[in-house]
Order: C-alpha cells, then structure tokens, then sequence
C-alpha cells in the first residue's frame, strides 16, 4: 500500500522546509511513499526550497508540480490527479508531522477492522511563538486556529469532522465522489468533501496517532485577521449551500442560534474576569454570520 502525502504551498517559505524534512524522516519505508508538492503560484522563494529538496534527497520519490490557478482548492485537487497511491493524505506547508505519522496512516488504512472507513484523520495542535495559546482562545472557535483534539482513542468522526491541514483518503473516495470545490478557494473546501462522504454514508476515522502540528503566526492570532477569517468561513458555507435555499436557510438559523449561545458563553465568562475569551467568542459568531450574506471575495 502506497502513500502519497500531498503539500500544498504557497507564499510559505519560512516553514515549507521544516515540513519536507518532517515528511523525509519519518519512521517508514521510504519505498512506500512519495511526496507531492503543488506549487499554488507561489511568489516567494518556494520553488527555490522544492527543487533543492528533491535535488537533495534523490532516493526519495518527491515530485513537484505548479498551480497557477490560484486557491487552495484547486492545488488539492492537482495533488490527487498527480498521486499514485492508494493512500492520499493532506498536510499543510506549515504543518508538521509527527514521526510516526505515515506508520499511523498505514497502520489504520491496511487493519480490517477499519476497511470500511474510506477517510482519515487525527490530531492538529497549533503551535505559537514563544508556545504562548492566545489568551482569548476558548474550546468553542479552536476551529479559528484549526485544533483538533477528540482524545486519546480511535473513534469515528460524527458530529465533527478532520482538519484540511491533517487529512488522510482512499483514493477511491476522490473516484466516486469527485475532488474539492473550486468555488471554495481559501476555506471549506475540505468540509465540502466531508459533507459528501457523510451524506453518502461513508465513514470517517479519528486516530490520535495521525498527529501534526500546526505553526499559527502571529498575523493570524490578531484581531483583524481573526475578523476576516470569520467572514470568510460564513461566506464558503453560503457557496457550499448557494443551490439548495432549504440548507441556506438551515444554515441561518443554526448561526442566528450559535450567536444566541455565545451571548450566553460570553457572560459566564465575563462572570468569571475572562474578558477577552468573552470579546472574541461573540467577534467570531457575529462575523461568520456577516460573512454569509457578503457575495464579494473577501
């Protein structure tokens, strides 16, 4: 059973080389895997790290490929048409594997308990300067800096569902069902694909041995970057549902009920002096909720 780890990157190339030697080091044959690189048009000097990296390590099978059609969407979609395993896991270009990450995935995908799981996917902790969490982080918009963390045993996703940065598929899962929205360039593309799988009554597995760490920079955890994120996650589930108004209404109503909830979450903690996890609890929800009736790019 072969593996093809798939790297999306663009602009990332601060991080991009802590991701590649992750991958080239794990605790796995090098025979059964390979690296694909997707090249999302990057104007930095990413494919100055690509090229030098498989010039480096020529007994791996690393291939690189560029994008030009940019969004994130279409660079996932070019990595599955470009893979030729079995396996097609997702990692982001500022996400770091565990050692034992690809021994993870094998072990799972090839045990006949679990053939019928066609989806994957494990833990994401998010890693910050000085290791220093953003006090106004609270467990209820983790999805803000993409953790996931559902505990120590292997599980079926139900409710939720893995992170893009962290995601394992059988390659017959993008045959049948088709690959990533086009239309969702920078968020949801992955929980557009997950919706599918579910509604078509296909199992998703959480193990906590597919572990990555997820680096957050600091632009990320400021509060206008937190804003815009969060109108961009209102607006790609309004693409996602845009044909179907009896969802899009559904969609509506549980938000206008999530922002009834964070009032109440607010206050308790405003009762108990945490007021910046009260402040961003609401930012979040108000803004997802903005972004969902905004039909320019944001």
């Amino acid at each position: 059973m072969r593996i093809s780890v798939v790297v999306c990157t663009y602009n990332r190339d601060l991080y991009l080389s802590r991701c590649l030697v992750n991958l080239k080091n794990q605790d796995f044959n090098k025979d059964d895997f390979e690296i694909i690189i997707v090249d999302n048009n990057s104007t930095d000097n990413t494919s100055t790290i690509c090229l030098n990296f498989i010039k480096q390590n020529p007994e791996f099978k690393i291939l690189y490929f560029l994008e030009e059609k940019v969004g994130l969407s279409h660079a996932r979609n070019t990595g599955i048409t470009m893979s030729s395993g079995e396996i097609i896991s997702f990692i982001d270009d500022d996400g770091f594997a565990k050692s034992n990450y690809l021994k993870s995935i094998y072990t799972i995908a090839s045990d006949i308990n679990f053939k019928e799981y066609l989806a994957f996917g494990g833990k994401v902790i998010p890693v910050y300067n000085e290791d220093k969490e953003p006090k106004w982080l609270s467990k209820y918009i983790e999805g803000v800096v993409s953790k996931v963390d559902l505990g120590d045993r292997i599980i079926p996703f139900n409710k939720k569902y893995p992170a893009g940065c962290n995601m394992v598929f059988r390659k017959e899962v993008f045959d049948v069902y088709g690959g990533f929205n086009s239309d969702l360039h920078t968020r949801g593309d992955d929980k557009y694909v997950f919706d599918k799988l579910k509604k078509n009554n296909v199992k998703i597995l959480y193990s906590p041995t597919i572990e990555v760490e997820h680096f957050i920079d600091d632009y990320r955890l400021e509060k206008k970057f937190i804003i815009r994120l969060s109108k961009i996650i209102g607006q790609s589930e309004a693409i996602r549902f845009k044909k179907n108004n009896l969802l899009l209404t559904i969609k509506f109503l549980e938000y206008t009920l999530k922002i009834l909830i964070a009032f109440i979450l607010a206050f308790g903690f405003l009762i108990n002096k945490k007021q910046t996890k009260a402040q961003y609890i609401l930012i979040v929800r108000y803004y997802v909720l903005l972004g969902f009736f905004i039909k320019n790019k944001i």
